[in-house]
């Protein structure tokens, strides 16, 4: 087996586009990660490569830094193990920095092992997608897209998001700042009840050739159990699919089956499984 470096993002892109075409939904990060920096030089810190075989791919990874390095592999690829084993080692040889790993959660157990560092699960995902919308029972309220005048909650609300879903303390000020791109782009989407109080939210984020990527789901404590988060996440689903993406893609915290079955009813089944593992 061979480490095949790439020397810029968009490079790795269009070596392995028919890899991406094949897996878009599982392969996301790593695709997202490399498009949005697709022409600068890749250093240890953006590096993106592959684990080849007889020149055909069996691993591909990418280390963003401050991210993390970032893993996928076909499900049936021959040699996954030996591949992630290479990789590992090469990493170690060349003192190259690494904050975490994510991907399959098969993949990252193998890498673990073979790195010999002490890692901490951040978060178990499902990557879940949905083709066809089922129309959930409406509640009263309407879903509409976000306004500026909303900043001050969607932050708050992103803010409790992150405790509630990963237990860390967040970065209020770097919430602000993506959140206003996104009231720009206006990709955020509000439900209000009947008297215009805000009760759910959901934006419309990573966007993939054939699909799109939902993130940002958020209901309230007070305001769960009516149905609410169905209608966003629905209303948001019908209008990406109807602006001509084949399907909508998001992940789901594992922890939480009961957002699982939420899901499932309007639409979306699992795919495959995500971890993200943090170095210690």
């Amino acid at each position: 087996m061979a480490i095949k470096l790439y020397p810029t993002p968009g490079d790795f892109l269009r070596d392995n586009s028919a890899f991406f075409e094949k897996y878009e939904v599982q392969a996301q990060l790593n695709r997202g990660n490399a498009a949005a920096h697709m022409d600068e030089p890749c250093t240890p810190a953006l590096l993106f490569g592959r684990v080849e075989l007889s020149g055909k791919p069996v691993l591909l990874f990418g280390n963003t830094l401050p991210r993390h390095l970032c893993l996928n592999a076909a499900p049936d690829a021959a040699g996954i193990d030996k591949a992630i084993t290479e990789l590992a080692g090469y990493l170690h040889e060349n003192s190259i920095e690494i904050t975490g790993v994510t991907g399959r959660d098969s993949l990252c157990r193998v890498f673990m092992k073979a790195y010999d560092g002490e890692f901490r699960l951040r978060e178990a995902l499902d990557i879940m997608v949905l083709e066809t919308l089922i129309v959930p029972p409406p509640c009263p309220g309407t879903v509409q897209k976000a306004a500026m005048s909303d900043l001050d909650l969607i932050v708050d609300w992103k803010c409790a998001l992150i405790r509630e879903a990963i237990g860390e303390e967040p970065v209020p000020e770097q919430l602000r700042e993506t959140t206003l791109d996104q009231l720009k782009r206006s990709v955020v989407w509000l439900m209000r009840d009947p008297s215009g109080e805000p009760v759910s939210m959901a934006n419309s984020g990573r966007m993939l050739e054939r699909g799109a990527c939902v993130s940002g789901v958020y209901t309230p404590p007070e305001h769960r159990g009516k149905g609410y988060c169905q209608n966003t996440v629905a209303a948001l689903c019908r209008e990406l699919l109807a602006c001509g993406k084949s399907y909508v893609t998001l992940f789901v915290d594992k922890k939480n089956p009961i957002s699982n079955r939420v899901y499932r009813k309007i639409g979306f089944d699992i795919l495959e499984d995500s971890s993200d593992y943090r170095i210690v």
